[in-house]
């Protein structure tokens, strides 16, 4: 059995403009709004209501950049690291919680492309 994609990220220098555009276009919903504190405008979008549907993040990304990253669920995080840098990719994101029951990390393939892992439980 593989791992899915459990996950994605849209950031960009507009996070509004970004959920407009993705929320009308695919009809997804805002399942969390970003807090006003949070300097990423961090929203969680729901792609629909299907079992097979994920859930992603559209926010701020760092100034000048932006970028589309899915997230694989895997079950060991740092396993899954070494696994990546042995065939030749590289860590970006060692892996760090990021909720009570939620940890990520993020590698670069051989060619650059940065990909996310998430754990949840």
């Amino acid at each position: 059995m593989g791992h899915p994609v459990a996950h994605f990220e849209v950031m960009g220098a507009n996070p509004a403009r970004l959920r407009e555009f993705y929320t009308g276009i695919f009809g997804w919903s805002t399942k969390y709004p970003p807090r006003p504190d949070d300097p990423l405008e961090y929203t969680m979008i729901s792609t629909g209501s299907s079992d097979q549907a994920i859930e992603g993040g559209i926010g701020k990304a760092q100034q000048g950049s932006r970028f589309l990253t899915f997230y694989v669920a895997v079950g060991d995080l740092a396993a899954t690291l070494a696994e990546v840098e042995a065939r030749g990719g590289a860590t970006v994101l060692p892996p760090t919680q990021v909720g009570p029951a939620v940890a990520i990390a993020q590698f670069t393939d051989p060619d650059g492309n940065v990909v996310g892992l998430l754990r949840q439980g």
